[in-house]
């Protein structure tokens, strides 16, 4: 990797401080549509930075559906590579699996006690946010900067709470909305254009379908 795409990478070593958003994902693979969210929320909200945080194993995927994560990585320090205030993280990597976002959160803030974080999510999982563990230190801990849902699938069915205590208030005060733009992609139907040698070109950023290609990944 060149040098231009490692200093993208956030170490756990250096002295971290300012206000970071953290969005994770598994970016499997990273496309237009991650990289709008991350850009609106670094350049018209107070963070000084986000950072793609790539999710070795998420507890409600299947990992065998996962390209490897030091892959996934790397697409995401390329597509970030000429964006001074976005930046890839792989601080779950070393982290036991499968990767759950309170464990993470108590490790940044051990590890960073300078720095504050926010976590960036989607309308529909703040919808599921009740059935996160330890949702509620999460909550408590942070603030939560939510991008609406703008698209025309019907929405998953949201599993119903074990309490009605469970359920965090939409006008709870660490809850910020964010009109963020969105630009519905799917992962899944990314992968399988790769597979059926489909063009797609313009839901990708350059460098990233480049790597896909030079690798052969998702065939």
């Amino acid at each position: 990797m060149a040098d231009s795409v490692y200093q993208h990478c956030t170490s756990m070593n250096e002295k971290v401080t300012g206000n970071i958003g953290l969005y994770f994902g598994t970016f499997n693979p990273v496309h237009l549509g991650h990289l709008v969210i991350a850009n609106h929320m670094a350049h018209y909200t107070d963070l000084d930075e986000v950072w793609l945080v790539v999710t070795p194993h998420n507890p409600h995927k299947n990992p065998r559906e996962l390209m490897g994560q030091a892959h996934r990585l790397q697409m995401v320090h390329l597509a970030v590579s000429e964006n001074e205030k976005l930046k890839g993280s792989d601080v779950e990597f070393d982290l036991p699996q499968p990767n759950f976002t309170a464990a993470t959160m108590r490790h940044l803030r051990e590890a960073h006690p300078e720095a504050t974080f926010s976590i960036i999510i989607g309308e529909d999982n703040f919808d599921r946010l009740h059935t996160w563990q330890a949702h509620w230190e999460l909550v408590e801990n942070h603030r939560i900067l939510v991008y609406p849902r703008r698209t025309s699938d019907a929405p998953a069915p949201v599993p119903a709470p074990k309490s009605p205590s469970d359920v965090v208030p939409r006008s709870h005060a660490n809850i910020q909305w964010c009109d963020a733009p969105m630009i519905s992609i799917s992962s899944t139907y990314l992968r399988d254009a790769i597979n059926h040698n489909k063009d797609i070109r313009y839901l990708l950023h350059d460098k990233v379908l480049n790597y896909i290609s030079n690798n052969h990944l998702y065939e």
